[in-house]
Order: C-alpha cells, then structure tokens, then sequence
C-alpha cells in the first residue's frame, strides 16, 4: 500500500480490518500534509525503514503485539508534514462501541 500526503494529508484507518497477513507493508510519504495510520491496540509497527525528513516520525504505538495479528512495516519518508502511526484515540474508540461490526 502506498500513501502520499500531497497537499490535504492522507488516514489510513486499519481499526476495523480483519488481516490474515503476519505482515502488512505500508509505503508512507508525508509530503506537505502528512500521513496518519491507524492500527488496532493489538497489532504493532515497525518505523525503522523510515526516513524521518523535516516532518518526522511518530510512532505512538504500544509494543504489545498479540499472536496472529500482523505487524504493520513502515517505509517511505516523513516529508515536510511527517507520517504518525498511532492506536484510536478516544473519539474513535467512542465511534467504534457506538457502530460496531457485524459478521
């Protein structure tokens, strides 16, 4: 997957995705506005395949990855705006009990 922030920014948002893959490539550019990658609490990331350019690199992700998810492998550059991968924050949590899945 590739994501360009160009000029109005890029969410990716993988918190209601069922993924059967031990790994998930993610090719991020930050560009002028950035990007922003959603994961579920359970899965994890790995930014060390980033270059960080001007905007950097946030991960603000928790290491606790549980058995079976995938892990979300980061590359790309940070730009001028940067690229943060992060779990939902409390707006999104608050969206996904209020809306939940149905399979």
């Amino acid at each position: 997957m590739i994501a360009r922030g160009g000029m109005g920014g890029v969410k990716i948002d993988f918190s209601r995705t069922e993924c059967r893959l031990t790994e998930v490539v993610v090719e991020a550019y930050g560009e002028t506005a950035g990007v922003t990658i959603v994961i579920p609490d359970a899965w994890a990331a790995d930014t060390s395949g980033m270059d960080p350019g001007f905007g950097g690199v946030k991960d603000k992700t928790t290491p606790d990855r549980l058995p079976g998810t995938p892990l979300i492998r980061l590359t790309g550059a940070g730009g001028m705006a940067g690229v943060v991968v992060r779990h939902p924050n409390r707006w999104e949590r608050r969206k996904l009990r209020s809306n939940p899945t149905h399979g």
